[in-house]
């Protein structure tokens, strides 16, 4: 069975060039790159909703330290 999913988007003929530029200068292809580029941009996602959840744990006085994979469960929680 298969692993994966088809995505279609559409996308400028500049942002196609300078994905195909990427793509081949980092020796992937375009589905690589995208789904490259995704996990990155979701991590960065992660990362802000777990700052907003520390801000606010530290403004309620509830957030004392983040012990060592605390930030996993900071994001889940939030």
């Amino acid at each position: 069975m298969r692993q994966t999913k088809v995505f279609t988007s559409s996308l400028p003929p500049q942002m196609v060039k300078e994905a195909d530029r990427w793509a081949k200068k980092e020796s992937m292809t375009r589905s690589e790159l995208v789904r490259a580029a995704l996990r990155l941009y979701f991590e960065e996602l992660d990362f802000a909703a777990a700052v907003r959840v520390a801000k606010k744990e530290r403004r309620e006085g509830k957030l004392k330290e983040l012990k060592p994979g605390g930030l996993r469960e900071l994001i889940e929680s939030g």
